[in-house]
């Protein structure tokens, strides 16, 4: 994952700018030639603004309107499919929060009758990660049995089916998606991750669940394949409730915080040899400290004192202290969410419906009014909507 900084208001004025007018030229475009003429025009009068710096200003159009520009042109088509268009776009994509329950089936208000299949639709809910607003984007209706969502990850969602039990990969803003089999199951105490390579651009699927000896096994969906298979689950004791926390994918590695509080470690699987180890924490933890991911590295947050939390990020298999936040008042129930280089975002463990953001340069606590969900004990999850999609770049 990369920078969570939000964009300038000045470069939200211009993406826009550029998005009614592209739309315009769509419209004005597409009903006087065909996308072959128009690839033809674009070859022969050439752009209206340098490759270059169309490139940049296609950088600031959110990924819902750049899959509908996609299908204005090859030459549109070509640029915004590119592995360096798509990596240069995730990094500075807009970031939400979702939740379990993000998908939702809605009534389709018609004044004229509607066959029975056709009544409802499928949205997408987000909610603006700093205004707390609330959005929806329509899906694809094949998603309409989702039960919830399992895991979040680089704008992947995976989620469950919810009448033959399988599971799904999709990209919300993308509205891509594929099909995948459902782990072992029978299991009451189970959890599903994501999991990404840097290195490879692959994800994988992990799967946890206890058996009925009490002994946590793993196995591994390759996104590639879409096969599973079963590695070497985690010794006996490192593991309390693998439901405690959710998992987080960073340095080539999956990792958990193993137990509600009182841990001394956490819990690391690595992506490529897919083995279970542990990694001494610099300080026991708290019920409401987590393990996030900053800058693409793994990082620690936790309450210290009353008024006192710390973060610490792990490099080189060491621990260092990279910031303190300080408050005059009880910070203990400010649960951490997610982070940036520049920013941190808390969510209240008393179920306030508010959104808290420190920034580690001014030093402040700034708070966001949050919509939220209205369901009590909803927890909410990063997510980023980006172009991203689970094929392996090396075979893209």
């Amino acid at each position: 994952m990369r920078d969570w900084s939000p964009r300038g208001k000045k470069w939200l004025k211009l993406a826009s700018v550029e998005t009614i007018a592209l739309e315009q030229l769509i419209q004005s475009t597409t009903s006087r030639e065909t996308k072959e003429e128009m690839d033809d025009n674009l070859e022969t009068k050439g752009n209206l603004l340098p490759d270059d710096l169309l490139f940049e200003v296609f950088l600031l159009l959110p990924a819902e309107t750049l899959c509908k520009l996609r299908c204005v042109c090859k030459s549109l088509l070509n640029m915004i499919n590119s592995l360096g268009f798509i990596e240069d776009h995730f990094r500075q994509s807009e970031r939400v929060l979702i939740t379990e329950n993000s998908f939702h089936k809605e009534n389709i208000r018609s004044p004229f009758p509607l066959p029975s299949d056709k009544k409802n639709e499928l949205y997408f809910h987000f909610w603006d990660i700093h205004s707390g607003e609330g959005h929806k984007v329509c899906m694809p209706d094949t998603l309409g049995n989702i039960k919830c969502i399992l895991a979040a990850c680089n704008g992947l969602v995976l989620a469950k089916i919810r009448r033959d039990g399988g599971l799904v990969v999709t990209n919300p803003s993308t509205r891509n998606h594929v099909r995948v089999p459902l782990g072992t199951i029978g299991f009451v105490q189970e959890c599903y991750a994501f999991m990404f390579s840097y290195f490879t651009g692959s994800y994988k699927v992990v799967h946890l669940f206890r058996d009925n000896s009490r002994n946590i096994r793993c196995e591994i969906l390759n996104l590639t394949t879409r096969s599973w298979h079963a590695v070497d689950g985690p010794k006996s004791g490192e593991f309390g409730l693998i439901t405690t926390h959710r998992s987080v994918s960073a340095i080539g590695a999956l990792y958990w915080l193993p137990q509600i509080d009182g841990c001394n470690h956490v819990v690391s699987l690595g992506f490529h040899d897919e083995k279970f180890l542990t990694v001494p924490l610099p300080i026991s933890s708290t019920k409401n400290d987590r393990l996030i991911e900053i800058g693409g590295s793994l990082s620690f947050i936790t309450h210290a004192t009353l008024n006192l939390i710390q973060v610490w990020i792990l490099k080189n298999g060491s621990w260092l202290k990279r910031y303190s936040i300080n408050r005059l008042y009880d910070i203990t129930g400010f649960i951490p969410l997610c982070a940036s280089t520049k920013e941190i975002f808390f969510q209240r463990e008393e179920g306030y419906p508010l959104l808290h953001i420190y920034h580690f340069e001014a030093e402040e606590m700034q708070e966001i009014n949050f919509e939220g969900t209205n369901r009590v004990g909803d927890l909410y999850m990063p997510h980023v909507k980006s172009l991203v999609s689970w094929d392996n770049p090396q075979l893209q």
